[in-house]
């Protein structure tokens, strides 16, 4: 079994106001921000009457109408578009573009603003939006020094400013990693914590065809782990839990997940499992590995596991399922195995599974 990382963030709000809609934060910030950016200009229009800072002004009020149309499409739609994402981020740094386009030395002020949009497509929806970002700028600016005379006039000022797109770019695709990395990783063990195990059970369940029905998910209680805590401390029951994660770690598969839930629960979802008798194959492995613990930080422990697994072939015309359902059925499966006594494995059945049916 093998670890899955995931590098796709599902989005979060930077400042608070919308934390599940950062799209509608997003949208806040263009029309507020850009609205102060047409004040601006206007108090600037009215000193210096030229075209360029009329034109600035006037592109300026277009993005925060544009501003106001997504802050509307991200209410009336509140559920996340790939599509959405996709055009508004390509949107926000070319209608930039068009603004230095259009109003030259006028527009340099809002050089930063590219910037702007550089950290607010990485920091809210991971390295994919960042890397678009950053070609639709690239490509601008190459556009610049090439067609508008302010900047072919001053291609080494350009050509610094793209270097510079580029190298704030690389920082904040390593820098996004990093926290896309923690955000999915639980800091005890390093292992897939709940986030990351239900994106890659809906990743599962997305699947067409044979794929995922030949999945399981086993939910794995220590049996004996409280005991470990009172008897030799919290150090002693930490330990224990890093020392299960990385025996499993060395049995598992390229391409399946193995999380820890929290206190002494942890998930492995096993992929190419076409049956219960290798279902139970794994659960004897996870059995065994625990009953080779003997010893923790030179104290004797002595701990079992109690397993319910969830096929998911079980419900693979059911178009309700979705990652929680699937957990839930396979905690009871687990409490049922524990109530049996320790070291035991049951699988899920269509009732928990289905427990509306």
């Amino acid at each position: 079994m093998g670890k899955t990382h995931s590098h796709s963030w599902p989005g979060q709000g930077l400042f608070g106001a919308f934390p599940k809609n950062p799209e509608k934060e997003q949208a806040v910030l263009r029309v507020s921000l850009g609205s102060v950016v047409v004040l601006a200009y206007l108090i600037a229009a009215s000193v210096y009457h030229s075209r360029s800072v009329h034109l600035a002004t006037a592109m300026s009020a277009c993005y925060v109408a544009y501003g106001v149309v997504t802050y509307i499409a991200a209410t009336a739609g509140p559920r996340r578009s790939p599509l959405r994402l996709t055009l508004t981020t390509i949107a926000d740094q070319a209608a930039l573009i068009a603004l230095m386009a259009l109003g030259g030395r006028a527009a340099l002020p809002l050089l930063w603003v590219i910037f702007w949009f550089l950290v607010g497509a990485g920091c809210r929806y991971g390295q994919r939006m960042l890397a678009l970002s950053c070609t639709v700028a690239l490509t601008g600016v190459a556009g610049l020094m090439h067609w508008q005379p302010w900047w072919r006039t001053n291609f080494m000022a350009g050509l610094g400013v793209a270097l510079s797109l580029a190298a704030t770019s690389l920082y904040l695709a390593v820098l996004v990693r990093r926290l896309e990395q923690q955000a999915a990783t639980d800091p005890l063990t390093g292992l897939s914590n709940r986030v990351r195990l239900e994106h890659a059970i809906g990743r599962t369940l997305a699947i067409r065809g044979h794929e995922a029905n030949h999945a399981a998910l086993l939910l794995i209680d220590l049996d004996g782990f409280k005991e470990v805590n009172d008897a030799h401390g919290h150090a002693v029951g930490d330990e224990l839990l890093r020392s299960f994660a990385a025996a499993l770690m060395n049995y598992m598969r390229r391409g399946d997940t193995l999380a820890r839930l929290g206190g002494d629960e942890f998930v492995v979802l096993a992929h190419q499992v076409h049956d219960k008798e290798r279902a139970l194959s794994i659960a004897a492995k996870i059995h065994a590995i625990l009953d080779a613990l003997h010893t923790v930080a030179g104290h004797p422990v002595a701990v079992s596991g109690s397993i319910g697994v969830c096929m998911l072939s079980q419900g693979s015309r059911a178009g309700d399922l979705n990652a929680r359902t699937l957990m839930r059925a396979a905690d009871s499966a687990m409490y049922r195995a524990k109530s049996l006594g320790s070291g035991q494995t049951v699988f899920a059945d269509a009732a928990e599974l289905h427990p509306g049916a």
